[in-house]
């Protein structure tokens, strides 16, 4: 009885785990060119935001199990056609609680001693993950109208091409 009861339980914390991990995004390997994350994500309409080094799609059609995902624009950034980082922002009009932080600790690890401003009427707060192969940052920010989380996922293979492009960029604006 005892042993069914152990079962059970170490059953229903695997069911558990397996509901917040439902979209992972490491299937969309750093490197990548544009055209091979276009397939794997499959037919989806090129909108107006996607340029040829950012593909715009809609987090329903990247994570379509999870729910979470609905209304989260992902961006795909490519330099010089390699995958170097991926973008979600979920907004949150009006009152609630940070969710897609949820979706980050489940992939990346707890982080157990968060900020006192993330528990905030309006939070703000931000961390990151520091993974082999890449560097995840987690930002919740607020304003008038609720507040906004951002994750960005960044290839430390790739950190070479993003330097450049920021030299680039900030050469340009000057």
């Amino acid at each position: 009885m005892t042993k069914n009861i152990f079962k059970i339980l170490i059953l229903q914390f695997a069911l558990i785990g397996a509901t917040h991990a439902k979209c992972d995004l490491d299937i969309f390997k750093f490197g990548s060119n544009y055209e091979k994350v276009s397939q794997l994500i499959g037919d989806v309409p090129i909108i107006s935001v996607s340029t040829p080094n950012r593909l715009f799609v809609p987090g329903e059609i990247v994570c379509n199990d999870e729910t979470l995902f609905e209304g989260t624009p992902v961006f795909f950034i490519f330099l010089e056609d390699n995958l170097v980082r991926i973008e979600l922002t979920h907004y949150n009009f009006g009152k609630g609680e940070p969710s897609l932080v949820s979706w980050a600790e489940s992939q990346y690890g707890k982080i157990e001693k968060k900020p006192k401003s993330f528990y905030d009427s309006k939070p703000k707060a931000s961390w990151y993950w520091d993974q082999s192969n890449a560097l995840i940052k987690y930002f919740v920010e607020s304003d008038e109208s609720g507040f906004a989380e951002s994750i960005f996922i960044e290839s430390k293979n790739h950190s070479g091409l993003i330097d450049k492009q920021v030299e680039n960029d900030e050469a340009s604006a000057n």
